[in-house]
This record gives structure tokens, sequence and C-alpha cells, in this order.
């Protein structure tokens, strides 16, 4: 059925000829009917008087540049001093630049060339010993007896402090709390 459409549609779009016509043109002397066009006054253009404004503009800088005591620099030249003072400091800070990248070159080079390590840096050292590191009993390797002593002292002086303070009754967390008075400011009302 497509196909069939499709012959049709192409047959007819044939079966019409088409008419070549000639466009219409407006541009000639009927047009105007006879009538003559009035003088145009064409005023002095932008381009003209910037040339002329060029004159003036170029007297004032010479003016503006020109040196008028004997030791005072002309405008133009303190105006590009500015400009230069900037670009010494620029090249300062870029010299300070090119020596920090230098040195840490320097410090590469003397990391990367450096000998490496003669022993391998073990994660656990304990492994080597000869025995097993677990289950060893505390004291069996070194003497703990002074250790010992020492928490024994330090715990029967601090059993004894408490007793103090129980017989005294100064146990902090038996002890009723103490009301807090808050201090007026004049003035203020609750």
């Amino acid at each position: 059925m497509q196909s069939l459409r499709r012959t049709v549609v192409t047959a007819a779009r044939k079966g019409r000829t088409s008419i070549p016509r000639q466009l219409r043109r407006y541009a000639h002397d009927e047009a105007a009917h006879g009538h003559g066009h009035a003088p145009v006054n064409e005023p002095m253009g932008v381009g003209f008087w910037g040339t002329i404004a060029v004159i003036p503009i170029g007297w004032a800088l010479y003016y503006v540049s020109r040196d008028s005591s004997d030791n005072a620099q002309p405008v133009l030249t303190r105006m590009i001093n500015g400009y230069t003072e900037t670009s010494e400091k620029w090249s300062k800070r870029n010299d300070l630049h090119v020596r920090m990248i230098e040195q840490a070159g320097e410090d590469r080079v003397l990391f990367m060339n450096t000998k490496p390590q003669e022993y391998v840096d073990m994660k656990f050292p304990e492994i080597m010993n000869v025995g097993s590191p677990y289950n060893v009993p505390a004291g069996s390797q070194n003497n703990m007896e002074k250790v010992i002593e020492k928490y024994k002292k330090l715990a029967y002086e601090e059993n004894e402090r408490k007793l103090e303070a129980l017989r005294n009754n100064e146990v902090k967390s038996e002890q009723p709390f103490e009301k807090i008075h808050i201090r007026k400011a004049p003035g203020d009302s609750l």
C-alpha cells in the first residue's frame, strides 16, 4: 500500500509543469514618478573630528611630559618608573622562587642518591626472640621486686589518705550540696 501511494504522489508531482515567472522589479525610472532627489546635507564625520583632535592632544601630552624644573622627572617618566618598580619586585620574587626550586632539586638528588639502610626495620622485633612472645609470666625475664614494692607503697599511702578522710567525715561524695548564692545587681528584678 505504501509503495502504491508513493508512486501516485510522484506521478502527481511530475504532472504539474512549473511556469517560470519573472520577478517584479521596482528599480526602474518609473518608480520615482519623475520626482528628483533633494540634495542631502552630509556633516563632517567622527573620523574627521578625531583626526583634528589628535593635534591638541599630542601637544598636551608633550607639555605634560616636559620637565618643569631641573631635578623633577616628567609625568610620563614617573609613570613608566612606576611600572618598572613592579617589574623589579616581580623579578626579585621570581629569583627567590627559582632559588627555592633549585634547593628542592638538590635535596631530591641528595635523598635519591643516598645509601639505603643496611638493616631491615622490623615491625615486631620480639619475633626474633628465642622463646615464644606469648604467655610469658611477668618477672620471668626481669627482676620486678622494686616495681612491686613501689606500687605497694603508693597503694598503701592512697588507702591511708582515704581512711583519714572517712574518719574526719570529709569524703566529697558524702558531703551535702552547698547552696550557691547569686548576687543581684542593683536594678534587677526577679
